[in-house]
């Protein structure tokens, strides 16, 4: 926890001035490029790049995920709910992504449409996490793969503690609605029973905290 607390305390004050500079969109792509050249570039590709098929990546963001996609056998369909994120994204586009405005918790599509659901780094700021992943699993098919990366709450108890403590500090300075202390992977395993965390790690930027990290997969079954 002491090394965590130092890591934040020594990057911090350059992440404030920067998002006093800089507009939201270039915030996120900046702290994004940094925690990719730590080692995040490798885990989103390591998430998506298998798949095949059709495939909803939600909160899509800016497009930080899209070059990871197989160029060939796979649809992406990727969804946010913010203006300016989208535009920067369809810089980003590829042949094989179409972006879609969308609220997570009330997808615009068919039960069954995809075969697998993608997300990294976006539940953390979901309003009613549940929801949107009760949408997730409807619209998975049969066999469908659910996989996030995401941020969660420490399982260690006084870092847990003070990361409820804190997190009211956390939402008023990341303006996103970010949260710092949520157990997604309970979440996660209220809507599909088989979820499974195959991983836990974390990312050593600039700028960003280094909080505990996990990959998780689940599936409908």
């Amino acid at each position: 926890m002491l090394r965590e607390l130092i890591h934040l305390a020594r990057h911090a004050p350059s992440v404030l001035a920067l998002q006093r500079r800089l507009e939201q969109t270039d915030l996120y792509d900046t702290l994004m490029a940094r925690g990719d050249d730590a080692g995040m570039y490798a885990r989103r590709a390591a998430l998506v790049s298998d798949l095949r098929g059709d495939v909803l990546e939600i909160g899509c963001g800016t497009g930080m995920m899209f070059e990871h996609y197989a160029a060939e056998g796979v649809r992406v369909r990727a969804v946010d709910n913010d203006d300016a994120f989208l535009e920067r994204a369809r810089t980003r586009v590829r042949p094989n992504v179409e972006l879609v405005k969308a609220d997570a918790r009330h997808l615009p599509f068919a039960d069954e449409s995809f075969d697998a659901v993608v997300a990294c780094l976006v539940f953390c700021s979901i309003p009613g996490p549940e929801v949107a992943f009760a949408e997730a699993k409807r619209v998975l098919r049969p066999g469908g793969e659910l996989r996030l990366i995401e941020h969660v709450a420490s399982d260690r108890a006084v870092p847990r503690a003070l990361m409820h403590a804190a997190d009211p500090v956390w939402l008023w300075l990341n303006h996103q609605g970010c949260h710092m202390d949520r157990d997604t992977a309970a979440t996660v395993r209220s809507v599909f029973p088989n979820a499974e965390v195959t991983d836990h790690f974390q990312i050593w930027s600039a700028g960003l905290p280094a909080f505990p990290m996990i990959t998780l997969r689940a599936r409908r079954d």
